[in-house]
């Protein structure tokens, strides 16, 4: 971290920072070329570069990295957790904080030895400790994070060849690592869902003396993300009205999903620390945690506040998912605005086509598993459809954007979903999505109204 740096060193700089070290140590992948923020680091062991990165005060910013996971968790954990459970565990660290400062200054190796034994010890039975907690799949930021410190602690141990540990017991850290993963994250998942409520209103007054017998006012709103989207329809029948409700709350879901799991993400590569010790070990996660979904975004879905849904009559809710997997091309039509899209697999398997419009057709190909990824999409709304969309890749280079809207009021609404995480771990590898029409006295056929993506970690295939 360069001193004269005038930016806030955030819980994501320390993290990204350590892991570009981490990964040039360890030389895991072409990511492994990235330049490090101080390659001053690259001449200390990994355990002081996680000290200075995490735990040395710095001239803008003197919280330490636990401290700091309380403002970047605020959308995700609930306030009360943060408040109270959180504070506990940062005070309980405490011990274990002060042995990685003083192992800054230790010279003799002997010494170093003992002081990474005792280290090791501690780092064991506070994750032992934090298995106990009725507050579990809340301290999952919290976890992730020491587990990041654990790590390196005990690769330390194993660069030092302490007595009694070796990879085996490395090994045996990382499965109770991963079985917790992967349990309190679908405890998480289940509880966030329910953190976003739904409230409706429907009538249909047959006796009515008013032109629109149907009426309907709604709300979804995101507890701990605190946003909302009201919506009053007097046009739609209660079917559509249901549809939209529920895509709504699945967008929020998604959008949730996708910012819990950019902030635990480095877990997926915990091999990584004993990469150099044994190279062919990897870890399998499964795809229910290591991959998601964003979307489906709308007129309709998006953006948050307040929606008119008589507008909606010309869209299909005919939305169709994909079986996720490598995509190798992309094709798609347009003009104006989006009229199709669909995507190609590995093997020779085809997606399902989302809009059957004309326009010119367009096609993306060369896409792979690991070299040349889409990481990111741009995308515009307008006239009720999706206006147009853009593609980043792996290497920060970008398609053209496909589709234009002529009009400036015309758009409705614009946002790009990724990339997740500094170092483009995510790939996509799914894409779902309806069609609609433009409302017009002329049939110009399905375009594109609704779209999701799926996104998927790099190793996981």
């Amino acid at each position: 971290m360069d001193e004269t740096d005038d930016r806030t060193y955030s819980w994501d700089d320390r993290m990204d920072d350590f892991i570009s070290i981490l990964n040039h140590n360890v030389k895991v992948s072409s990511d492994s070329n990235k330049p490090v923020s101080n390659k001053i680091f690259l001449n200390v062991s990994l355990l002081s570069s996680l000290v200075f990165l995490f735990f040395v005060k710095h001239e803008n910013n003197d919280n330490d990295i636990f401290v700091q996971i309380k403002d970047r968790a605020k959308n995700i954990i609930s306030k009360e957790i943060i408040e109270t459970e959180f504070n506990d565990w940062i005070r309980n660290f405490q011990p274990i904080k002060r042995l990685l400062l003083e192992y800054l200054v230790i010279q003799e190796n002997d010494i170093r030895i003992t002081h990474i034994t005792n280290l090791v010890e501690k780092c064991n039975l506070f994750f032992e400790e934090i298995l106990k907690s009725e507050k579990l799949m809340h301290l999952i930021p919290f976890t992730a994070t020491f587990a990041i410190v654990h790590f390196t602690v005990l690769r330390e141990s194993l660069k030092l060849q302490t007595p009694n540990f070796g990879i085996s017991e490395f090994k045996e850290i990382i499965s109770r690592y991963k079985t917790h993963f992967i349990n309190t994250f679908h405890q998480f998942f289940t509880w966030r869902t329910d953190q976003i409520t739904t409230k409706t209103s429907i009538s249909n007054d047959l006796n009515s003396t008013s032109l629109f017998t149907f009426q309907a006012n709604g709300e979804v709103k995101d507890i701990i993300g605190n946003k909302t989207v009201n919506y009053f329809a007097k046009s739609s029948n209660d079917q559509i009205f249901t549809k939209v409700f529920d895509l709504i709350k699945l967008r929020m879901f998604t959008e949730a999903k996708a910012d819990f799991i950019k902030m635990v993400l480095h877990i997926f590569s915990l091999a990584n620390f004993i990469h150099d010790y044994e190279p062919s070990y990897n870890i399998s996660w499964p795809l229910s945690i290591s991959s998601f979904w964003v979307g489906p975004y709308g007129t309709d879905t998006f953006p948050d506040g307040s929606h008119n849904f008589d507008d909606n009559s010309k869209i299909f809710y005919n939305i169709s998912e994909d079986e996720s997997g490598v995509i190798t091309k992309i094709k798609l039509r347009c003009g104006e605005i989006i009229d199709h899209i669909q995507a190609f697999y590995e093997d020779g398997r085809v997606g399902k086509k989302i809009g059957d419009g004309g326009g010119t057709e367009h096609t993306i190909l060369n896409l792979d598993k690991s070299l040349r990824y889409i990481v990111a999409v741009k995308l515009m709304f307008g006239v009720g459809l999706l206006g147009t969309i853009e593609f980043i890749f792996n290497d920060g280079s970008t398609t053209t954007k496909f589709g234009k809207l002529h009009q400036l009021h015309q758009i409705t609404g614009s946002l790009q979903i990724g990339p997740f995480g500094e170092h483009n771990k995510f790939r996509l590898s799914g894409v779902m999505g309806g069609g609609g029409k433009i409302k017009t006295k002329n049939d110009y056929g399905e375009n594109v109204a609704h779209i999701a993506f799926k996104f998927q970690h790099v190793d996981s295939i």
